[in-house]
C-alpha cells in the first residue's frame, strides 16, 4: 500500500512538471507570435520619456515588451530577468 502511494505521487509531480513545462514552450511560442498569452497574473506598465515598457509575469516565467525610441522588441524568460534600461545593458 506505501509503495502504491509513492509511485502515484512520483507519477503526479512528475505529470505537473512536465506540464508546466509545457505551458512554458506553449506561452513563449505565443508570445514570438504575437498572440496573447494564455496565464497572466500580473501586468506592469513602466511609462518613461521615450515610451513605454509592458511586463507580463506568468507562472515562474516573465515577457517582456519595449516599446520606446531607445529600445525596441521582446524579452521572455525567467521571472528574474531584468528590464532593460538603456540599451548600453
Amino acid at each position: 500500500m506505501r509503495r502504491t502511494i509513492g509511485i502515484i505521487l512520483k507519477v503526479l509531480i512528475v505529470g505537473i512538471v512536465v506540464a508546466w513545462i509545457g505551458l512554458i514552450l506553449v506561452e513563449y511560442f505565443r508570445y514570438q507570435a504575437d498572440e496573447p498569452m494564455l496565464v497572466v497574473l500580473k501586468e506592469e506598465t513602466l511609462t518613461y520619456p521615450d515610451g513605454h515598457v509592458y511586463v507580463y509575469y506568468g507562472l515562474g516565467y516573465k515577457a517582456i515588451s519595449y516599446e520606446r525610441t531607445s529600445i525596441y522588441g521582446k524579452a521572455f524568460g525567467h521571472i528574474f530577468i531584468p528590464v532593460k534600461e538603456s540599451i548600453k545593458e
